[in-house]
């Protein structure tokens, strides 16, 4: 693959000021932390919105829109700050039109371990449509106190989601979406790190 990206040196847009460019373990990282949930967000779709404190899905997109590419991280579970003892979602945003308009990837560590498809429409994050629930999901293993190497392969209609290089699932585009931003993607309360991205064209 390509070399990795220099995140200062490329188009960024995030979010969020919880998004910051930093160093980990002598590495250039884009990473959020200090990402708390609203007072009194403790039940019902107000606990799962994917928001920062001012409604907007916390993502960050990169360069320019693309048809076919691929996209490679390592990633890393800094933690959470949700009520729930098993909260943590973080991965990529597809095709982003913009920070209200994409499809995303999401990774739960452990004891869920859990990789699932949604598409975001309006800042909506359906998580609780039965399109959701009765998906087939994956479950690679997310670690939750090291890296892990993700990618995403985006063509045509469909994208192929791996971890360590092993096949996470393939997923239709809900949204036909043709093009947009490759990004990120960290949901409710969750503090998560990216490094060694890289991004390609695929035919």
């Amino acid at each position: 693959m390509s070399e990795f990206l220099d995140l200062r040196k490329v188009a960024l847009e995030t979010s969020s000021p919880l998004w910051q460019i930093s160093e980990m373990e002598g590495e250039q990282v884009l990473q959020v932390t200090g990402h708390t949930m609203e007072p009194g967000q403790r039940s019902g779709a107000a606990a799962y919105l994917d928001e920062d404190h001012i409604g907007t899905p916390m993502v960050a997109l990169i360069g320019e829109p693309k048809s076919n590419y691929r996209m490679q991280s390592e990633m890393r579970f800094l933690g959470h700050h949700h009520w729930l003892p098993d909260a943590g979602w973080f991965g990529f945003a597809i095709r982003a039109q913009d920070f209200l308009n994409h499809e995303i990837v999401w990774f739960q560590p452990p004891p869920r371990n859990t990789a699932a498809y949604v598409p975001v429409a309006h800042g909506i994050v359906p998580w609780w449509t039965e399109a959701y629930e009765t998906q087939k999901k994956g479950n690679p293993h997310i670690p939750t106190d090291s890296w892990f190497r993700a990618r995403v392969d985006v063509t045509g209609d469909e994208f192929t989601v791996y971890v360590e290089d092993k096949v996470v699932f393939t997923k239709k585009i809900t949204y036909y979406l043709k093009e947009g931003r490759p990004g990120f993607f960290v949901g409710t309360a969750t503090d998560a790190a990216f490094r060694r991205i890289v991004i390609e064209d695929l035919p």
